[in-house]
C-alpha cells in the first residue's frame, strides 16, 4: 500500500475510534433522545463534516457502531479467562456482559433503547458477545430454540436492572443459566 495511503487510513481509524469512544461516554451519560451526529462535536475537536462522513451522515450507523465498540470492550474483558469449557464460558461471557451492564446503567439503558430503535433496520449490530455465546452454545449442541430460550432468561434480568436497579440478581440469574445448561446437557 501506498505511504499516503497509509497514512490517510491511520488516520481515519484513529479519528474514527475517537468517535466511537466519545459516542460511548456520550451514551454512558445522557440520554439517548439528547444525542444526535451533531452533540457529538461538542466533545471532540472533529468536525461536524467529518463526523457525517464517518457515519455515513446516519445516526443510527453511528450507534450501531457504538455499540458494537461496545461489545468489544466486554468482549476484552473475558477473552483471556475463557477455557475449554463451552458451558463455563458461557456463564463466563453473561456474567461478565452483566456485571458491565449493571456498571453502566445508562449505558446499558440507551444500549437496549438503540436496539430498539435498530430492529429490523440494516443497522441492527451484532455484537461479538452475542456471537461468542452462540458459538459456545453451539459447542453444547444447543438448537436455535434452546439458545433463544437461554438469552431470554438472561434478558429478563436485564429487564429487572432496567426497571429498579437498586435489585442485584446476578447470582439468581447465573444460577437460572447454570440449571438451564445442567438441565440441557443432562437431557
Amino acid at each position: 500500500m501506498d505511504k499516503r495511503k497509509l497514512v490517510a487510513k491511520n488516520k481515519y481509524d484513529s479519528v474514527h475510534d475517537e468517535l466511537l469512544e466519545v459516542g460511548t461516554r456520550l451514551l454512558s451519560s445522557e440520554r439517548l433522545t439528547e444525542i444526535s451526529l451533531n452533540t457529538i462535536s461538542d466533545y471532540t475537536n472533529v468536525s461536524k463534516t467529518t463526523i457525517y462522513e464517518h457515519f455515513s451522515s446516519s445516526f443510527n450507523a453511528f450507534l450501531s457502531e457504538v455499540i458494537v465498540h461496545v461489545g468489544k470492550k466486554i468482549q476484552n474483558i473475558y477473552t483471556e479467562n475463557l477455557s475449554q469449557d463451552p458451558s463455563s464460558n458461557t456463564l463466563l461471557i453473561f456474567r461478565t456482559w452483566y456485571e458491565f451492564n449493571f456498571t453502566n446503567i445508562m449505558l446499558m439503558r440507551n444500549i437496549y433503547a438503540s436496539y430498539i430503535l435498530l430492529v429490523d433496520t440494516e443497522y441492527f449490530p451484532i455484537t461479538p458477545v452475542l456471537i461468542d455465546i452462540e458459538k459456545q452454545l453451539k459447542d453444547l449442541e444447543f438448537s436455535m430454540k434452546n439458545m433463544k430460550e437461554i438469552v431470554r432468561i438472561f434478558y429478563v434480568s436485564v429487564d429487572d436492572i432496567l426497571g429498579n436497579p437498586d435489585v442485584k440478581k446476578i447470582d439468581h440469574v447465573m444460577k437460572d443459566i447454570e440449571q438451564y445448561l445442567i438441565d440441557f446437557t443432562n437431557s
